[in-house]
């Protein structure tokens, strides 16, 4: 299931549950890495299934010599399954690319993806409010370089800031830097600050 607190585990269980209803049987579930499932999963045989959860192409597969399709073969993920349609309800669903993995693939397969969010507290403290806004526009004015010198994955981000879900939303001082830096314009200030609640006091997060 991968190593524990890693986002491998957490996600692997995640999927489990919601496709059989129930989490991981701990006699079946293991919480090694990657690189130490894979050595047990063809050496030893103690595992039948490794998750591997990373952006594709994942390196550590994207690595494997021809020899490896003998030993490893990516499952199939099909969306019209009933416990695959569970997990469509938070996961995404993707293409596992055989360009990616030449070695251990012929065709492109279905699979799932994670989508990865930069998460913020609503923060009021000035000089906290800068630097996240200093991220932000550092982030958007390096972006043509990170999706050409980065991961491959970073070809797929966009800038763009689409509706969220029903409780989200996002952080003022962070979405005004990106919409003026995708806009080429320089951001406008705020005129008006957030009313500080009595926790945000308590905790010292207001400026």
């Amino acid at each position: 299931a991968g190593a524990l607190r890693s986002g491998t585990a957490l996600t692997t269980a995640t999927l489990y549950r919601m496709m059989y209803d129930g989490p991981i049987p701990e006699a079946n579930a293991s919480y090694l890495s990657n690189e130490e499932a894979l050595v047990k999963l063809i050496s030893d045989k103690s595992l039948d299934v490794v998750a591997v959860i990373a952006g594709q192409p994942a390196k550590l597969l994207a690595d494997m010599k021809p020899e490896a399709k003998q030993f490893i073969k990516m499952l199939k993920f099909d969306p019209n399954h009933s416990a695959s349609k569970a997990a469509l309800k938070i996961y995404f669903p993707a293409t596992i690319r055989a360009a990616s993995y030449p070695n251990l693939l012929a065709d492109d397969v279905p699979g799932l993806a994670v989508k990865a969010f930069l998460v913020t507290y609503d923060y009021n403290l000035k000089q906290t409010t800068k630097y996240l806004a200093d991220f932000a526009r550092s982030l958007c004015q390096n972006f043509p370089e990170l999706q050409a010198k980065g991961h491959p994955k970073w070809r797929e981000v966009e800038l763009a800031q689409p509706t969220l879900g029903q409780g989200w939303s996002y952080y003022p001082p962070m979405a005004r830097e990106m919409r003026a830096c995708i806009g080429g314009r320089p951001a406008a200030k705020s005129q008006t600050s957030k009313a500080c609640s009595q926790q945000e006091l308590i905790l010292g997060l207001c400026g």
